[in-house]
Parts: C-alpha cells; structure tokens; sequence
C-alpha cells in the first residue's frame, strides 16, 4: 500500500507529472516524473526520472526528494512535500492526493 501525490508542472519547458509518495511496505519515499499525456514525447521519453534508478540515495528521508526535484530544476507545490512528509510520518497508505500550482490540493482516496 503506497500514497501517491502528484501534480502537472514543467521540466525544461515541457509539461510533466511528477508523482511522489510513500511506500508503506518497504518503508521508502518514491519520486517518479512522467511526460504528460499531450507532451510531444515518444514512449521511450515517459519515465523522465525514477528513485528506482537511484537505489544508493537515501530514500527514507524527505529531504532526498526535495533535492531531488531541485536538481531536476522541478518545482512543486510545497504542500506536495508536506504531504508525502506526512504520510510516511503515520505510515499512510491508499491516499491519492492531486496538488496544484494555483490551488488547494484534492484528495482523490484516503483509505
């Protein structure tokens, strides 16, 4: 059972999803960021960056994303952050949380 938070911004101008959360089983963080659906790019080109791909970071810390998403030069709303913070402080799993640049964010499912 994971939490999954994700929001639509940008990485070197082109439109992404960045999906992050916490994965209850194996007690880790997780940082995915996908090309958007009507991004121009080809199938090969939709996982931009995976935390799968980086297994020696320390992925219990949230700060690992953080910096992360800072060197990918990827803003995110700070309530993403906090967000993931939290569901791994009380070990949250089966939330779904869509976060917005411009808005509050929505829960999709809390389980």
């Amino acid at each position: 059972m994971v939490s999954q938070h994700s929001v639509h911004t940008r990485y070197r101008d082109d439109k992404v999803v960045v999906v992050s959360g916490y994965d209850r089983p194996l007690n880790e963080l997780f940082l995915q960021v996908f090309g958007a659906e009507d991004a121009p790019l080809s199938k090969e080109e939709c996982v931009l960056y995976s935390s799968l791909h980086e297994p020696q970071l320390d992925w219990t810390n949230i700060n690992t994303v953080s910096d992360k998403l800072t060197e990918l030069g990827i803003k995110v709303p700070d309530s993403l952050l906090e967000g993931v913070s939290m569901d791994q402080l009380f070990h949250a799993g089966n939330r779904m949380v869509r976060h917005h640049i411009d808005r509050p964010p929505e829960v999709l499912l809390a389980g």
